[in-house]
């Protein structure tokens, strides 16, 4: 076992809950409850049909269509008890190995309609041209757990989305401002290399 699958391990036992995935957005762990239990219509439709066939008449990519399926059933209800008492040390690795390994944002689209996707991609547009303080308001507000378990799954991949750009742009903005300092320190450096502590 490497060391950070054996820090997770140790942390597992002291009922520490690991998350796994990127900053500045929503808990990757509340995330993935929220689209783990969500079904859309052309999915339920989709599960019908391949349960309604023997396993005998499904083709090899149809088994692993219900094979997927069946995966994301399990990890909704492990989602669920993740980092409790009720979650053995084997079920908390395979869910800290799930959000390490799997993309939230694949999964997010794979749940949307082509008509969801299309508007998810204007509002994200229109989004990304608002101040940048009203963009981190509304981050800031939709992320609350209350408020996020409200929002509409396409809404839920929109928030997902713009607030990776307004993390990625605190960052950018992070790191100008550092870049800037370092400059402006080398220049004071410069002028006492040159001219010395008491001038010329």
């Amino acid at each position: 076992m490497d060391t950070s699958r054996a820090i997770t391990s140790e942390m597992a036992k002291q009922g520490v809950k690991m998350i796994c995935g990127k900053m500045g957005n929503v808990s990757p762990d509340i995330e993935w409850i929220k689209w783990l239990s969500y079904e859309p219509e052309f999915e339920k439709n989709r599960i019908e049909y391949l349960d309604s066939k023997k396993l005998s008449e499904l083709s090899y990519e149809e088994l692993k269509e219900a094979s997927i399926y069946s995966r994301n059933k399990i990890f909704a209800r492990l989602f669920q008890i993740y980092g409790t008492k009720e979650c053995s040390l084997e079920n908390y690795m395979k869910v800290y190995d799930f959000m390490c390994q799997e993309s939230i944002e694949k999964f997010m689209i794979s749940k949307l309609t082509p008509e969801e996707l299309q508007y998810a991609k204007q509002e994200i547009s229109r989004l990304c041209k608002v101040p940048k303080e009203e963009l981190r308001a509304k981050v800031i507000e939709e992320k609350k757990p209350e408020n996020y378990e409200k929002l509409s799954m396409v809404d839920a991949y929109i928030l997902h989305i713009i607030a990776n750009i307004h993390y990625e742009r605190c960052v950018s903005e992070a790191d100008q401002e550092i870049k800037n300092q370092r400059e402006q320190y080398s220049l004071f450096r410069e002028k006492d290399i040159h001219f010395g502590p008491y001038g010329m």
